[in-house]
This record gives C-alpha cells, sequence and structure tokens, in this order.
C-alpha cells in the first residue's frame, strides 16, 4: 500500500450547479463549497497531507464571469482570508498559507491586502501547507516560466526539468501525488499546474463540491493508496 500523499490538489468543481439545483444565487454554492474547504482541510490535517492546493480561482473566471458573481466572490475572499489569519487551527498546526496566481494584479486592492495579512501571519510557519490557487490558469504559468527562462538565456543556463520548476508558481511545493476532481466531469481545465501532475494518479467523482467532505477526501486519499504507481513505465 503507498503511503499518505505529500501533497493533494483539488479541483473544486460544482459550486454553481450545486446553487442551481436548489433555486439559489451562484454565491449560495460558493459559500458552501467553503465550508467544504474547511472539512476537507481539516481532515488532510488528521491524516497527515503535508501540501493541499486548492484551486480557488480560474483566471478566466476572472475576466469572464458577471460583475455580480465576480464581485460577491472578493466578498467572501476578503472574509476568508481574515477567518484564516486568525483560525486556531491553522496556528496550532503551524500551516503556511501560500496563495498562487495572478491575483495582485487582478482582485481589488482591499481583497489583496487581505491575503498578504495572511500570508504574513504564517510566513514563519513550515509543518503544512495550504496552497490556493486565485485567479490562476495552468497555461499562464507556463507561458510565464518559459518567458522568464528565455529572458534569462543570456547567463548560458542549460533548460532543465529543475530550472523549469524554478520559474513555475509551484516553485517550493513537490510535484502533486493525487488529483481530485469533484463535479463529474472528469477532465483537465487549462492545464491545471500541467508540471506539476505529470506523474500524478487521479480521482474522479461525481459529487458536486458542496457535498465533498472529509469522508469524500479520506475515501480518495485510500483509493490512491491502493493503487500502484508506474510513473509512465
Amino acid at each position: 500500500m503507498l503511503p499518505i500523499p505529500d501533497h493533494v490538489a483539488v479541483i473544486m468543481d460544482g459550486n454553481r450547479r450545486w446553487a442551481e439545483k436548489r433555486s439559489l444565487e451562484p454565491n449560495k454554492g460558493h459559500e458552501e463549497g467553503e465550508d467544504s474547504v474547511e472539512e476537507v482541510l481539516e481532515k488532510a490535517l488528521d491524516m497527515g497531507v503535508k501540501y493541499v492546493t486548492f484551486w480557488a480561482l480560474s483566471l478566466d473566471n476572472v475576466e469572464k464571469r458577471s460583475k455580480e458573481e465576480v464581485e460577491e466572490l472578493m466578498d467572501l475572499f476578503k472574509k476568508n482570508f481574515e477567518k484564516i489569519r486568525e483560525d486556531e487551527r491553522i496556528h496550532e498546526n503551524k500551516v503556511r498559507i501560500n496563495v498562487l496566481g495572478r491575483w495582485k494584479e487582478t482582485l481589488p486592492d482591499n481583497v489583496v491586502g487581505s491575503i498578504e495579512k495572511a500570508v504574513e501571519a504564517t510566513k514563519d510557519y513550515s509543518d503544512y501547507h495550504l496552497n490556493l490557487l486565485i485567479a490562476y490558469s495552468g497555461k499562464d504559468e507556463m507561458l510565464r516560466a518559459i518567458r522568464n527562462i528565455v529572458e534569462d538565456r543570456d547567463n548560458g543556463s542549460e533548460v532543465t526539468p529543475d530550472l523549469i520548476k524554478e520559474n513555475l508558481f509551484t516553485s517550493d511545493f513537490p510535484e502533486v501525488d493525487l488529483m481530485i476532481r469533484t463535479g463529474g466531469e472528469p477532465h483537465n481545465s487549462t492545464g491545471f499546474m500541467m508540471w506539476d501532475i505529470a506523474d500524478s494518479q487521479y480521482y474522479f467523482t461525481e459529487k458536486l463540491w458542496p457535498d465533498f467532505g472529509a469522508e469524500d477526501f479520506e475515501r480518495a486519499v485510500e483509493n490512491y493508496r491502493k493503487r500502484e504507481r508506474r510513473f509512465g513505465k
């Protein structure tokens, strides 16, 4: 049996569909989805998963969702990062908060400020890592890495896997062991963490994200542990 994965990444799909099925506004689905984040994170800590990455908001959604929905999401982000900063469980478990993507460029100043305070409050922790992808696209991440490498080519450095990893948003994190996608649509989106999931195991579930809880996360991890990782062989 495989050990507990070091790094689990989650594509949290289904908030809007969850709300639509109940004739609710999309924001209600996002609110319920945040409860699932808390529940899953707590289970991950209990199980000893060192790195958990949640895709909280795609770059595409920032640009294409309705102004009203985006504004409601910004209010939720601000509120929840303030909550995270004060959460005793975060500090007791020494969980470092990392936020990756183009959030500084695309989010309102007050939301950026809340995120920066949460990051600052946990910057010295290293036992566990909660990574949140905000205004993120896998294609954008790879383009950014390639452009950085091209700009630095004057130093004559050889392009290696290590050099590519150094230029990713996730340069400080291990590659993903298990990628979970909820929502019943078994596919990747905009090259989600394409470098880091190259050798990952995938787990797809029909459950919409707000219905995905601690038991579901544990089931996904135990399913992963029963597999054999071949790493392309």
